[in-house]
């Protein structure tokens, strides 16, 4: 792994996961230096990551992800993925750039970041055997309505977003789904009426199924879905099991008691 860092502002750090030539890092780190200064002041502590997966079957193994943190609207992130480094460093340098315009602009990033990117990253096939829960983060929710959700999740590239809903207080997802339109939210627990949303944004009639992390990551390989929101049987919180692009698992567990 290498780190590069540009010592004068804007700041900007590149790291490099896997193998990758040093070029490609020198080059994300200009790119991002570019896009940084394009954005003028207020646009600082620019991040590139590449990570280059190995799986022969990958027609894009080469991750990039960036980030930039814009003075008074917060942290914007994309996830893209391409067959060589230039051409990842470039796709999402680029749609990071348009992103941060117009959320400084406009206050929020368009409805264009709702549907899937040609680029998206491709999730590398590991037999089920072998697939473990290599990552577990502990979060404490947002308390946001679900309009803020989902602006939140777009701003910083996810498929989905676990937050504590204003509404009801139940831990909640929201997240992209081609399948109802756009975006789609699930409540733990319970429904309750949506109310007035500006956004694509449905609600499930269902809660959060009861599933232990067996059971979870079960259900994760039969749907074949990026991931699985679910109730534990123990303190009835809500969590996510999701797929990483290594093909292994991960688990969001939630922290503080949702209000």
């Amino acid at each position: 792994m290498t780190r590069l860092r540009h010592r004068s502002a804007p700041d900007v750090r590149v790291e490099i996961r896997g193998e990758l030539p040093r070029a490609d890092a020198e080059y994300a780190r200009a790119r991002a230096l570019d896009v940084s200064v394009a954005l003028g002041p207020g646009a600082y502590a620019a991040r590139v990551r590449l990570t280059r997966l190995r799986h022969p079957s990958l027609a894009r193994p080469v991750v990039a992800q960036a980030a930039i943190e814009l003075a008074g609207a917060g942290p914007v992130r994309v996830q893209l993925a391409a067959a060589t480094g230039g051409e990842a460093v470039d796709v999402a340098l680029g749609t990071l750039a348009g992103r941060a315009a117009r959320l400084r602009e406009l206050g929020d990033i368009g409805l264009a970041a709702v549907y899937e990117s040609a680029y998206r990253p491709q999730c590398a096939p590991r037999p089920l055997a072998e697939r473990q829960i290599v990552r577990r983060k502990s979060v404490t929710p947002a308390r946001r309505t679900p309009d803020e959700a989902v602006r939140a999740m777009l701003a910083l590239d996810h498929r989905f977003h676990l937050f504590t809903d204003a509404l009801t207080g139940q831990d909640s997802v929201v997240h992209r789904s081609a399948e109802h339109g756009g975006l789609r939210l699930v409540r733990a627990h319970s429904t309750a009426r949506l109310g007035h949303s500006g956004l694509p944004l449905t609600e499930s009639p269902h809660p959060a199924p009861r599933l232990d992390p067996a059971e979870a990551a079960r259900r994760l390989w039969l749907t074949c879905l990026p991931f699985v929101f679910h109730t534990d049987p123990g303190d009835a919180r809500g969590r996510v099991l999701y797929r990483r692009y290594d093909g292994h698992y991960g688990l969001i567990t939630p922290v503080a008691e949702a209000r």
